[in-house]
């Protein structure tokens, strides 16, 4: 760009003014984008993605990978501290916290794979630049301007930052992803499945956990009885929880901050080496422009979209954690792979996130998929609840994890599992039956009748149908 005789007005280069057309244009390289772009692509549609960071979004570089690479490493730390129990001697657990960064790096690095070579045999071509709509239809993408018939904004979430005095002493949770030494304290602001997740990482490393949520209670969407246990254990680690705390400023230098907080009338005070925010993601659209495409946006700044993920520019859709409702990655691929069928055949097709199971990798794990018995209560469904404890499952002994809950709800009249919810070791796993049976509509005497391995944890699942 040059500017003219007055040095205010830009004058654009005459190749610059020249839109190269394309199918479908997909602003950002994340789950839901990649699912969209992918399906277009092998349907015979010229799809263009830009992306100006590495392809793959906030689950392989900045979330859910590196996350529980560290999550896995800080479970063998919690394993070598029991050993003995089991007649095997170690010595005590030593934490090299490089050499975690590093198995980290390599696990996502591992997983990537070349993201770019497998968009180049698909034929979609990656535009390395950010993304500005400079129109209903186009949108300058580096030193080029793009024309699409169709445009997926898939530019995911940014985390949230605190208001308060000093909030610049707050890390985000990617900061915590790659603290350049492991932390002796810790203060976590939020009490959401990010701060859990966090809380069960460090404490098991060793750090001093302290979790501050704002609300009365943690993980609000997961059943009570789930997050009772999950927070015990928490606290069996070392992490202390104050809830209903309101946050009123932090104070000093990285490395030795002071968290103000009012509890109750109670104005009190801790020290922390480091300091988390984890008190929500949201969508990104910084630098977008989405007003001059004719997106409009809610009270709480997130797109307006229809059961379709279509914006009020009938051309636009946003998916995945831009769009505001679950993010999740299964939910993203849902979406990207929904808005692609919508496309291809011209009507709109809304995403099914029925039964998507979601899971806190927190101590120990926890997972649910479909209704709590709370919102079946409010939605009007009369249900039955049935569950099962780890005390007595054979691999729960063998383990000597014990500590678990499987737990079933059904409709009473005709036995259909509306929602299950597992706490314990594995329940990441255990959920995935329990997540087909709410999909498909299973019974709870078609869950009795499938009988799990002896001994497994999966057994837990068919005890919890009785």
């Amino acid at each position: 760009m040059i500017y003219g005789d007055n040095h205010n007005t830009p004058v654009y280069h005459r190749e610059a003014l020249v839109a190269e057309n394309t199918d479908v244009l997909v602003i950002g390289a994340g789950t839901a984008g990649n699912a969209a772009a992918r399906v277009l692509a092998r349907a015979g549609r010229r799809v263009v993605i830009a992306e100006p960071d590495r392809v793959g979004g906030t689950c392989l570089w900045r979330g859910c990978m590196p996350k529980k690479a560290l999550y896995h490493a800080a479970a063998v730390v919690r394993g070598a501290t029991r050993a003995e129990q089991f007649g095997v001697s170690l010595g005590p657990a030593r934490v090299d916290w490089p050499a975690v960064l590093a198995w980290k790096w390599h696990a996502q690095e591992t997983y990537a794979g070349d993201q770019d070579g497998i968009l180049e045999s698909l034929g979609i071509e990656r535009i390395k630049a950010s993304a500005r709509f400079i129109g209903a239809d186009e949108v300058a993408v580096g030193d080029r301007r793009m024309r699409a018939e169709h445009i997926i904004v898939s530019t995911g979430a940014t985390p949230v930052m605190l208001d308060v005095p000093g909030s610049h002493l707050a890390d985000t949770s990617e900061g915590a992803l790659r603290y350049p030494t492991l932390p002796a304290s810790l203060c976590i602001i939020g009490g959401g499945y990010i701060a859990l997740e966090f809380a069960g990482i460090y404490a098991s490393f060793g750090t001093k956990v302290t979790v501050l949520s704002r609300g009365s209670e943690l993980l609000a969407p997961f059943d009570r009885d789930c997050v009772g246990i999950a927070q015990t254990a928490l606290e069996s680690l070392g992490v202390t929880f104050v809830t209903s705390a309101a946050l009123q400023a932090l104070d000093g230098v990285p490395g030795d901050v002071t968290v103000s907080y009012k509890a109750g009338d109670a104005s009190l005070s801790l020290k922390a080496e480091r300091v988390l925010s984890a008190i929500g993601r949201r969508p990104a659209y910084d630098g977008l422009d989405l007003a001059v495409a004719g997106v409009t946006l809610d009270a709480h700044g997130n797109a307006i979209l229809d059961s379709s993920l279509r914006s009020a520019n009938p051309r636009i859709y946003v998916v995945g954690d831009a769009a505001a409702r679950e993010q999740h990655t299964p939910v993203a691929n849902v979406h990207g792979r929904a808005v692609a069928q919508s496309i291809l055949g011209g009507r709109p097709i809304v995403p099914d996130t029925a039964g998507i199971p979601f899971t806190c990798f927190t101590v120990p794990e926890l997972a649910q998929t479909g209704l709590t018995a709370e919102a079946a209560a409010r939605a009007g469904v009369d249900v039955e609840v049935h569950s099962t404890t780890f005390e007595y499952l054979g691999a729960a002994i063998i383990s000597d994890v014990r500590h678990g809950l499987v737990k079933i709800i059904a409709e009473k009249e005709s036995g259909v599992v509306v929602g299950a919810h597992v706490a314990g070791e594995r329940a990441s796993d255990l959920i995935y039956p329990l997540a087909l049976a709410v999909r498909t509509r299973r019974t709870l005497a078609e869950v009795r009748a499938t009988v799990g391995v002896h001994p497994a944890f999966s057994e837990s699942v068919n005890w919890a149908s009785f």
